[in-house]
């Protein structure tokens, strides 16, 4: 099985209890464990965040990197800095709120590795309170040309859940966290620099979306998120990767949901956006 790192991001607004059960869902509970846990604290963390941390560092002393940065800046930027710092060939990505499949890792890098693949994601199950509490599964597509044609409308990977080559991440001088989206963005230069993608068919992590899901869901509705959209697409027509049309009918299409009201927007959400 080839080494990897686990990239890991936590700031102060994280759960030390849900960071715990994180890391404990790809350190512990794994098939196929991590050579390394890279986990960045963007900016000054509480104290009780600390000592998760660090309890964790003191069991697996030559596993865990920790790389504390100065000032809170953003997911995107602490991914650069994290992915930089990664040893290994590989890369997964995992949130600090959510619990990844016993079976994860097992089941991504096989998968990666059998069909010559550079970025590998899988399916999640979206949950509230605890894992009991379901909420929605997200299902993207599996093969790269069904991916890529997803790609021209919606991010065609569940972030959490990817496995990428480390040089693929080199290559494209990682996440831009000038962009947002920061992942949807890094897909679509991984695609235009050739790069072959795949999803597994199999739930690989449990997605929390947390007991109050109208405030989950507010953060992709209303008019600053249309706005941040319209600048997205507008990148993805200057890099070349959506024609005029492709760029017309997704503002056609995507805007306006953007700002219907909530419970309409809500509706829709679970009901025809997460397959």
């Amino acid at each position: 099985m080839i080494r990897f790192s686990v990239l890991i991001a936590v700031y102060y607004r994280d759960s030390p209890h849900y960071l715990k059960q994180a890391i404990e869902s790809v350190c512990v509970n794994q098939t196929v464990k991590p050579n390394q846990i890279v986990l960045v604290k963007d900016g000054n963390l509480t104290q009780e965040l600390d000592c998760v941390i660090d309890e964790f560092v003191r069991n697996f002393p030559t596993v865990f990197k920790v790389i504390a940065l100065e000032k809170n800046e953003g997911l995107a930027n602490a991914l650069k800095v994290g992915g930089s710092a990664c040893d290994y060939d590989l890369i997964a990505r995992m949130d600090a709120d959510d619990i990844a499949f016993h079976d994860r890792f097992e089941k991504q890098i096989n998968h990666l590795i059998n069909h010559d693949l550079d970025i590998i994601g899988g399916q999640i199950i979206e949950f509230g309170s605890d894992i009991s509490d379901i909420i929605s599964e997200r299902k993207v597509p599996l093969e790269h040309h069904e991916i890529i044609r997803f790609l021209k409308y919606r991010s065609p990977f569940s972030h959490p859940t990817i496995i990428f080559k480390k040089k693929m991440f080199d290559d494209l001088n990682g996440y831009d966290y000038r962009v947002f989206s920061e992942d949807y963005d890094f897909f679509v230069r991984a695609y235009l620099k050739g790069y072959k993608f795949g999803n597994i068919k199999d739930n690989v992590l449990w997605f929390r979306l947390g007991e109050n899901r109208d405030e989950a869901l507010k953060r992709r509705w209303g008019l600053v998120y249309a706005k941040n959209e319209v600048k997205l697409y507008k990148r993805f027509l200057d890099l070349g990767f959506y024609t005029l049309f492709d760029f017309t009918k997704v503002l056609f299409f995507k805007i306006p949901l953007r700002l219907l009201p909530f419970p309409v927007f809500k509706f829709l959400y679970f009901k025809f956006f997460r397959s």
